[in-house]
């Protein structure tokens, strides 16, 4: 053991004891050859990811393109489309439904754009979603096509839609439009452009790689629609995607396993919902890429060898002219790194040392260079951090210009509760001044939480608690009174250690949706209503006859005098009560059209008050007559509209005594016009009031009493709405009517024939 270790301490000091020649060359020659390798190693990755990513961006910009191409011809079949349906023949045919007619006009129109643009599809359509005509196939028409979401969408909002879309003859790029005729939607219309290989063939010829367009079946089932390859299997490839595809992402892969020559993106194709409706995958040959990279290893690899030779040559000089004591070199470099030497070193012949003096004074100088460097540096931050901070500046100045001008209410509230910003929104929508709310501590607990204090520290120490904010619907009044609906969404700051420090928000009106909201939902319930009093009155209707016949039969058969023939004819009174009741009922829901046009609501209450005027006269009734003196123009059927009003009066005359007082008054309120007929009739009850515009059956057969429920739903009809309520003694009805009607997602105003209840 002893004969081992003496030969292994004898080993290792010989090895000490080598030449300094060698003690350089040997450690000097492994790190050149391992940063030679290393450096290549790096310089070959480095450009193979830089390639990767150039490959990464032009096929990325291919399918940006690709996209891009379809868009243009959804965008030239839209236009295209808009042109034909301005044309006044096209109109005229439509709105008449003569499909052999317009068939005709069209033909050759069809004809010439098929020849010189490579249209296929050429369709009109009407509502409420029907195929009308196929001028490419006359044969082929008349079905349903709701299922088409463009077509339907067009009809609803009157807008025109580029999309790319399935149809009856297959996917195409379509422009869809709709067809007015008088201001009346009588349809849409659509060209499309056939989405097969030929339009992928173009493309080729100008970009270079094959493209494939899969139709997307679900998530991860896909079949193929068209190719430019000459061969390919018929459903997407899957090997290709390792997660399902992003709906918003395409997947670029370089150099798959399965594909290994070539870089291939895999993007979804989406219509104008965003919808992914097909894949397309894109694919290029890398070949020339790999040449060029195989050429670059070796070149590279030539040059790390001649590296470590000039390396090695290189240290054998220095080795061999390295010849002096190393003391007088670590003196000197021990003085320059601890600063005690700012002079060069004194200048000696070239040799070892003096080349070691020269790398030193080259330190030296290096040393005083960035010292220099940091000074100036210094000085120069000063001056970037005065730039940046000017940009600060002007990014704030940015921020407040875009808040100021968002159609929001945007605002700041400190936790003890000092509204700290309002936006010029805020104040022009509720008529607050910044001053006024800034001043008022308490002023949104108050007047926009409508709160109190109580109840409002609770929801501040929520909001310390939780830190995720709230998102509230909520009502304010303006400093008017006027009633606005708001969506409040209010998100807490806090600062390093949690403590909340202020409450920024927006609000947003939504005042205008929700009176859509109850508008429809009046119809619906005007519309159900209608249908149970038909299925009521339709299901009375045979019986009453059968017991009026037999009740009639059985009153004739018996004598004068007879007890019993009393008895029958009080059955044929009721019976015939009955028969009148259902009369009545059946005459007020009968469906209706309105007539649209601009009418006079001062006007129309004239007439109506001209009309019960005799019977005013004659029960000794005072009228009080206030109507507005600022335009009263609307949009209505003047007929129906006075026909509601003179319902609503002569029923208001039958209930009064004599010598009271009948009051109208129109104003106008916002966006609308409020007419208000105020008259006492204090024998109305409260539950009267609920059903004011029921059918009563008292015995009498005053027309007025009994079309009151029609007059509801001819105000509903217009888009206004009626409310009845007691004030004192006397009975309110407030009718508000906008002044122009609602418009829908068809583009025009309700006018189909509905039944009312």
């Amino acid at each position: 053991m002893k004969n081992l270790t003496g030969r292994i301490s004898n080993f290792l000091f010989r090895i000490q004891g080598i030449s300094l020649k060698w003690k350089l060359l040997i450690p000097f020659l492994f790190f050149s050859f391992v940063g030679t390798m290393l450096l290549a190693y790096i310089g070959l990755s480095s450009q193979q990811e830089l390639i990767r990513q150039e490959e990464k961006r032009e096929i990325h910009e291919l399918y940006r393109l690709f996209l891009r191409r379809i868009g243009h011809r959804g965008e030239q079949a839209l236009c295209m489309a808009t042109i034909i349906a301005k044309d006044q023949r096209v109109q005229e045919l439509l709105a008449r439904r003569e499909a052999e007619a317009l068939e005709q006009y069209t033909r050759r129109l069809y004809e010439q754009l098929k020849a010189n643009f490579g249209i296929r599809q050429f369709h009109f359509h009407i509502p409420p979603g029907k195929s009308f005509l196929r001028v490419h196939a006359p044969y082929v028409s008349g079905e349903m096509i709701s299922y088409r979401k463009a077509i339907m969408d067009v009809m609803k909002s009157g807008k025109g839609i580029a999309t790319l879309e399935w149809g009856l003859t297959g996917l195409g790029i379509r422009g869809v439009v709709p067809v007015y005729h008088d201001g009346a939607l009588v349809g849409s219309f659509e060209i499309g452009y056939p989405f097969g290989r030929p339009f992928l063939e173009d493309l080729k010829a100008y970009w270079g790689p094959d493209i494939t367009v899969f139709e997307k079946r679900s998530e991860d089932k896909f079949s193929l629609i068209a190719t430019t390859k000459e061969s390919v299997e018929p459903c997407c490839p899957m090997v290709h995607l390792a997660v399902p595809l992003d709906d918003h992402q395409p997947r670029i892969l370089i150099a798959p396993p399965s594909h290994p020559a070539s870089s291939i993106l895999v993007g979804p194709v989406r219509d104008y919902f965003g919808e992914t409706v097909a894949v397309v995958e894109i694919e290029r040959d890398r070949t020339e890429i790999i040449r060029r990279l195989t050429r670059t290893r070796n070149l590279m690899i030539a040059a790390g060898g001649a590296g470590i030779v000039l390396y090695f040559a290189l240290i054998w000089v220095v080795a061999l002219l390295f010849t002096r004591p190393i003391e007088e070199i670590v003196k000197r470099a021990r003085e320059i790194a601890e600063g005690r030497r700012e002079t060069r070193l004194k200048l000696r012949p070239n040799d070892e040392i003096g080349r070691l003096a020269q790398s030193l004074n080259t330190m030296l100088d290096s040393l005083k260079e960035r010292r220099q460097k940091i000074q100036e540096y210094a000085r120069i931050l000063e001056k970037k951090v005065e730039e940046r901070t000017a940009d600060l500046v002007f990014s704030e100045e940015k921020y407040r210009t875009l808040v100021d001008n968002l159609p929001l209410c945007v605002y700041r509230i400190l936790c003890d509760g000092t509204t700290e910003f309002v936006n010029p929104y805020f104040t022009d929508k509720l008529g607050y001044t910044a001053e006024e709310v800034v001043s008022e501590k308490g002023f949104w607990e108050k007047r926009i939480w409508g709160c109190e204090r109580e109840e409002a520290a609770k929801m501040w120490e929520n909001l310390r608690r939780n830190g995720k904010g709230f998102r509230v619907e909520r009502v304010v009044e303006d400093k008017e009174g006027r009633s606005y609906t708001f969506i409040d969404h209010a998100i807490p700051a806090k600062d390093d250690e949690g403590n909340l420090k202020w409450l920024d928000g927006i609000m947003m009106d939504i005042t205008m949706l929700k009176r859509l909201q109850e508008m429809a939902l009046r119809t619906e319930e005007i519309k159900v209503l209608g249908d149970i009093s038909a299925r009521f009155a339709h299901e009375m209707r045979n019986p009453l006859a059968t017991a009026g016949g037999f009740a009639r039969r059985l009153r004739d058969s018996l004598p004068e005098g007879d007890r019993h023939r009393e008895f029958a004819e009080i059955i044929v009174e009721e019976v015939s009560r009955l028969e009148y009741i259902l009369r009545v009922i059946l005459s007020s829901i009968e469906p209706f059209t309105l007539s649209m046009s601009e009418a006079d609501l001062n006007q129309i209450l004239h007439t109506s008050l001209q009309t019960v005027h005799e019977e005013i006269t004659a029960r000794g009734i005072h009228l009080k007559e206030s109507l507005t003196a600022s335009p009263s123009r609307i949009q209505a059927d003047a007929g129906m509209l006075e026909k509601a009003f003179d319902n609503i009066l002569k029923y208001a005359v039958l209930s009064m005594r004599k010598g009271d007082v009948l009051s109208v008054s129109t104003r106008t309120e916002h966006e609308s016009l409020l007419t208000v007929i105020r008259y006492p009739a204090e024998a109305l009850a409260k539950d009267d009031l609920e059903q004011f515009f029921f059918p009563r059956f008292t015995g009498k057969k005053e027309a007025g009493v009994h079309e009151l429920p029609q007059t509801k739903i001819i105000i509903h009809r217009h888009g206004g709405k009626i409310d009845v309520f007691r004030d004192q003694e006397d009975v309110v009805l407030k009718i508000e009517l906008p002044r122009s009607l609602p418009v829908y997602r068809g583009g025009s105003p309700r006018m189909a024939e509905e039944p009312l209840a």
